[in-house]
Formats: structure tokens, C-alpha cells, sequence
């Protein structure tokens, strides 16, 4: 599902089935213009400038035929040039100006198959063969028949995710603001997409890491059992029902600072905005230790206080006790105490701890940088 390494997929692909070139097509129906292509080493090699820029058009109207028709046929199957246009020999084939550049190359075979047809999206995956009974014997490979729908899949969710991560990416930036570290976790257990806060609570190596194949773990066994139930049981909640399942959890760190808490919720796209049927879980992770968590810009607004209660009010929500504001402050007891009177008729609070409390509440999640 990662976009990135679709060339060496198709690479890959075309060394195991022994076959000369290969591409995967990404078209939108709703407009005709907008084709994404991945080419294999072959394409990549052979097909530069004008050629290049022809086949990715979407403007060689002699193919449209052989694309509408395909269409109509099962999807995840191969498909020869003479079935794609529906046609008996080759010299009732349309004219092409794809096809002509192909067979500049050598290729004398076009197979074809459609992976995709959800909504307005078509996926195609095309191979090119040069030699003569190269098609035939792809066509015959059983193998196929287990790699398409791979291949259709991983299409279709990369696309899914795409959406997911331009969709959600407002959001877990204002997370990364409030502190929240973000993880959106497919029904296999894989992470689909991560906030910076999340990123950050990796790096600390300190409890919580990524396995090799993107899965979230903890560094006690019981425990990652304990999330993986978690957020199976969240992937598998069915849309609008209630069902008591336990979704938080402390996580211990090695590091012995406070543990994480860690909550795992339903994302469940009903309305289909993203991609019909999308579903993961969304698990979220706090660090008590993070720090800088709380500002008093909130409260300095809401009680419009004085540069000096601002810097008091700002170290209390830092931890500070009151013999430390002093000594930061350069300032005596005294002071201190009566400037925290002033706050807190200000804010009308009743302690230190109601200023806290009031800080949390107050929290502004995006702040000019």
C-alpha cells in the first residue's frame, strides 16, 4: 500500500513470471485527464519525452474501447490485446498510438487486467511481452490468480490511506498540540498513519516501539497481547453498537518515568467520506513526563493578568512550588503570596491546584509558531 515501492514491486513481479514490462494504471472516471501510472524498469528505460508524456495522458482514444469493455469483464483476470477490444484478429484492432510506441519497443503482446472498478476509480495492471509465447504462458499461470487480488488490495488501500492521511492530518497535528500521540491502526494490527507526538514517544525508545512489519508493541509481551486485543476488538465493533470493552491501559517504562495511558477507540467511516467501509482503530497515547504539556495563556486571557502574574501563573503550571517561584522570580515569599491572591480572585479560583486544574481547561490546542 505504499506508493513508493510499486516500481520495485513491478520489477519484482516481472523477474518472477519472466515477463519483459509491466505498469499499473490509476484512472478516475470523473475525469478522464487524471491517469497515474508506475512503470518497470523496462517502461522506465524505453518510454522518455513526448512518448512518455503520450502514454500518460489518458488522450489515445483508440484504447478507450479496449478500457470500456474491460469494464464489463470479471476483474482480477488477464486479459490478451484481442479480448481487451473485443475483437477477433489483430487487424480488427483500432488504431493506437500507445500501440505503436509499445511496438517500436519490440512488445507484440499487451495483457491486461482490471484490479479495480470501486466507485470512480479503475485500476489496471498492464504487462508488456516481447516474445513469442511470453503472453500465452502468463496467461496460463495459476499464480495469478493469488497475486491480482494482492495486488488489488494493496491498491485500493493505499488509495484508502492516502485519503485517510490528508483527511486526518488537520487533526493530528492539533493533537500533536494537546499533547496527544496518535496512532491509526488497520484491523491487522499495522499502523495506516502516526502524529508527530506519536513519532516522538517511538524515539524515546522508553516502552513503546514499531515492529519491522509497522505493528505497535510494548516491551512486555502481556501487555502488547493486552493492546492487540484492544484494538482487535476496535476494528471489529460493529457500526453503532455498544459493546463494554476495557480500551485503556498503563503502560510501564523502563526508563521508570510515569507510565504511558494508552486508549484504543473505534474510526469507523459510516458516512463514507474517506473510502466506503473504512474502519481502523484509533489509539491514543499519553506521556505523563511530557513537559511544556500546559501554558497559561489561557488564563492570562480569561483574567487578563499582569505580565508578573502571567510569569507566576506559568511556573505553577510548570510544577513549580511556591519557594521555587520565589527563588526563580527573585522575589520574596510575600510577594509570591500576594500576587497568587490577586490571581486567584482574578481567576476565580480557591488554590494552586484550582489554578492547575483551570490551566488544563483552558488549553488553546493550536498556537501561533
Amino acid at each position: 500500500m505504499q506508493p513508493e515501492i510499486w516500481e520495485a514491486t513491478l520489477d519484482e513481479y516481472n523477474t518472477v513470471f519472466d515477463v519483459t514490462g509491466s505498469c499499473m494504471i490509476t484512472l478516475n472516471t470523473l475525469n478522464k485527464q487524471r491517469m497515474d501510472f508506475v512503470w518497470s524498469e523496462f517502461n522506465r528505460v524505453h518510454l522518455k519525452g513526448k512518448n512518455l508524456e503520450l502514454m500518460e495522458s489518458g488522450n489515445d482514444h483508440g484504447d478507450i474501447p479496449a478500457y470500456n469493455h474491460m469494464m464489463t469483464l470479471p476483474a482480477r483476470k488477464f486479459y490478451n490485446d484481442l479480448e481487451m477490444f473485443n475483437v477477433s484478429t489483430y487487424d480488427d484492432l483500432p488504431q493506437s498510438n500507445v500501440r505503436d510506441i509499445t511496438e517500436s519497443f519490440g512488445i507484440i503482446m499487451r495483457t491486461a487486467s482490471v484490479l479495480n472498478t470501486q466507485g470512480p476509480w479503475m485500476d489496471t495492471f498492464m504487462v508488456q511481452t516481447t516474445r513469442a509465447g511470453e503472453a500465452d504462458r502468463l496467461l496460463a499461470d495459476s499464480r495469478n490468480d493469488i497475486i491480482l487480488p494482492i495486488m488489488a488490495n494493496s491498491v485500493a488501500l493505499g488509495r484508502t490511506v492516502s485519503a485517510l492521511r490528508a483527511q486526518y492530518q488537520a487533526a493530528l497535528s492539533v493533537l500533536d498540540n494537546l499533547g496527544l500521540g496518535v496512532f491509526l491502526v488497520d484491523e491487522r494490527g499495522c499502523v495506516l498513519n502516526h502524529n508527530k507526538e506519536a513519532r516522538r514517544i517511538l524515539d524515546l525508545d522508553d516502552g513503546l516501539f514499531l515492529s519491522p512489519d509497522k505493528q505497535l508493541k510494548v516491551n512486555s509481551s502481556e501487555q502488547t497481547s493486552q493492546l492487540e486485543t484492544m484494538i482487535s476488538c476496535a476494528n471489529n465493533l460493529l457500526d453503532a453498537a455498544v459493546q463494554k470493552t476495557n480500551n485503556l491501559m498503563s503502560v510501564g517504562r523502563p526508563s521508570g518515568e510515569f507510565p504511558y495511558l494508552v486508549s484504543v477507540q473505534t474510526l469507523s467511516d459510516i458516512t463514507g467520506e474517506l473510502e466506503t467501509g473504512l474502519k481502523c482503530a484509533f489509539v491514543t497515547i499519553i506521556d505523563p513526563s511530557r513537559q511544556n504539556i500546559l501554558s497559561s495563556d489561557g488564563l492570562v486571557a480569561m483574567g487578563d493578568l499582569s505580565k508578573a502574574e502571567a510569569a507566576i501563573v506559568d511556573l505553577l503550571v510548570q510544577g513549580y512550588r511556591l519557594n521555587e517561584v520565589s527563588e526563580r522570580r527573585d522575589v520574596s515569599m510575600n510577594t509570591v503570596k500576594t500576587q497568587l491572591k490577586g490571581i486567584s480572585q482574578k481567576l476565580r479560583c480557591s488554590s494552586q491546584s484550582d489554578i492547575i486544574r483551570a490551566a488544563a481547561a483552558t488549553r488553546i490546542p493550536i498556537k501561533k509558531r
